[in-house]
């Protein structure tokens, strides 16, 4: 049985599940409040499944990219509830499970998909995948682009190819216009927290868990209070 804490785009939630399926499910999906959601969420759900923490086996938390308060959020909660109950921490990727969700909703064998998370300020975190067996086969690294060198990449494809998640629904009038490009539905805009602990499941059965310090959110650019003091010393320092 895995506990798994989603937190990397505005929703936050968390599911648990084990080898049969989804046991519950907690998910607010406006607002980024997830400081005040992440702990009740876990008790809710454990409440609802009629199980207590220490039945869970493992922990999983996506690690992102995504928002910078709402990754430091889920995954220092997740780093601190695997420490206290002893158990293996699994990261996933936000960018996977996005993929993940659209491959197992019936996608056709061998079809192109990208990954797009809202990374604010004129930008996208994404990266390309490959449906094989059913399952997304990473074809590239993550990386963050603005939306006009998004544009450029799929344009380069050459291929049709499936862009899902909510930086991909943010920027639907320019990704879409690319011959080729087809913008999954509203449901596919965050990773899903089922989706997931489905993926826990698999990892943490296979012994992909590690030990909670060493798991890390993947941020793939400084926090905005960093960026804005370096902008900050730079005006400062030129005066």
């Amino acid at each position: 049985m895995v506990l798994a804490v989603e937190s990397a785009t505005e929703l936050a939630g968390v599911a648990l599940a084990d080898d049969d399926g989804v046991l519950a499910t907690v998910a607010v999906a406006r607002g980024r409040h997830h400081a005040e959601t992440i702990t009740p969420a876990v008790d809710f759900a454990c409440r609802r499944a009629g199980v207590a923490l220490a039945d869970v086996d493992a922990v999983v938390v996506d690690v992102g990219p995504g928002l910078f308060t709402g990754l430091r959020v889920g995954v220092g909660t997740a780093k601190a509830l695997a420490s206290a109950l002893r158990r293996p921490l699994v990261g996933v990727g936000s960018l996977e499970v996005l993929a993940q969700a659209v491959a197992g909703s019936g996608l056709a064998e061998g079809s192109s998909l990208v990954a797009v998370v809202d990374a604010r300020r004129g930008e996208v975190f994404a990266a390309a995948f490959r449906v094989v067996d059913g399952a997304p086969v990473p074809t590239g690294d993550e990386a963050r682009h603005t939306p006009e060198g998004l544009v450029g990449e799929l344009a380069g494809r050459g291929s049709p190819v499936v862009v899902v998640g909510d930086g991909a629904r943010r920027y639907a009038p320019v990704l879409g216009a690319v011959p080729g490009v087809t913008v999954a539905g509203s449901r596919f805009d965050h990773p899903d927290p089922c989706v997931l602990a489905a993926v826990g499941v698999g990892r943490a059965a296979a012994g992909g868990g590690a030990d909670p310090a060493g798991v890390l959110p993947r941020y793939l650019r400084d926090a905005d209070v960093r960026i804005n003091w370096e902008r900050r010393s730079r005006r400062a320092g030129s005066a």
